[in-house]
């Protein structure tokens, strides 16, 4: 990190030295005031909350629009980490030594769940946790100390994201199918997006199941440039949803969580070209 070369001007670079630097700062706080006890899931209230709080910085200093690069690095790694696991996968609740799942599938998950309850609710839960355990002696809390201050703090309505995300290995398959636009008489353009998406349930020893989606995630419009004309959260449903969009300017793509911040195997078939 010393020697690196970062072009902070460059959306493609990553500033990993700063990136390092947040998380090896925020362990003051993660593992450094609270203690877990050494149970699994003992990573999850050290490692992840940490690496959550160095993509928060980064989040604060590029902008949400500017994590995409951030999100695919830790996605690449999570899911190259479970393609090689051999001894089989924990959820995140119990996660005991495996790097991918504390660090990457700890980081993403709980990014795309501020992303859905909100910042401050988050902070409400971690902040709530550290005060409680701060300094404290045994019995050291675990990871079901930590959720139960996730719980609090999500609406009911968002509460089977904690159950998809930390208790269960949960994957995403959402495709962008196709898009078409419209111009409308006060200049402005109709944007129709046709997507498909899908929610998969692993166990530990990697088979999968189906399971019935209804998640919030980002619908987005890009003009030419990659500047973002629409990014909002739309309701999605398993099987082909329907989003149809008014933006400015001229779109040239649309998709379907465009910033990958969900655990998604396929990130290359979330875009697509706008037809008119």
């Amino acid at each position: 990190g010393f020697t690196a070369k970062v072009d902070d001007g460059d959306p493609k670079d990553l500033d990993y030295p700063y990136f390092v630097t947040a998380h090896e700062v925020a362990h003051q706080w993660w593992a450094h005031q609270e203690v877990p006890a050494n149970v699994q899931g003992a990573e999850f209230i050290t490692e992840s909350l940490s690496e959550y709080a160095a993509l928060m910085v980064m989040k604060h200093k590029y902008g949400d629009a500017r994590m995409r690069r951030f999100l695919m690095y830790e996605l690449d790694r999570y899911l190259l980490g479970r393609g090689t696991e051999q001894k089989g996968e924990p959820t995140l609740l119990r996660a005991d030594g495996a790097a991918y799942v504390h660090y990457q599938k700890g980081a993403l998950v709980l990014y795309a769940l501020q992303d859905v309850i909100g910042e401050a609710a988050l902070n409400d839960a971690l902040a709530a946790f550290v005060k409680k355990w701060r300094f404290k002696g045994p019995p050291y809390p675990t990871s079901r100390d930590f959720l139960a201050e996730l719980k609090r703090v999500t609406p009911a309505e968002h509460q089977g994201l904690l159950e998809d995300f930390i208790e269960n290995i949960t994957l995403f398959d959402d495709r962008a199918v196709r898009a078409t636009a419209r111009k409308l008489p006060d200049g402005k353009t109709e944007v129709t997006l046709v997507a498909t998406a899908r929610k998969i349930r692993a166990d530990r020893a990697g088979n999968e199941k189906d399971a019935p989606m209804h998640v919030p995630v980002d619908i987005g419009v890009q003009d030419a440039k990659g500047n973002w004309l629409f990014l909002e959260k739309r309701p999605v449903t398993s099987g082909e949803n329907t989003f149809v969009v008014t933006v400015t300017g001229e779109p040239k793509r649309a998709g379907i969580d465009p910033l990958h911040k969900l655990i998604d195997r396929d990130t290359s078939d979330n875009l697509v070209d706008i037809t008119q």
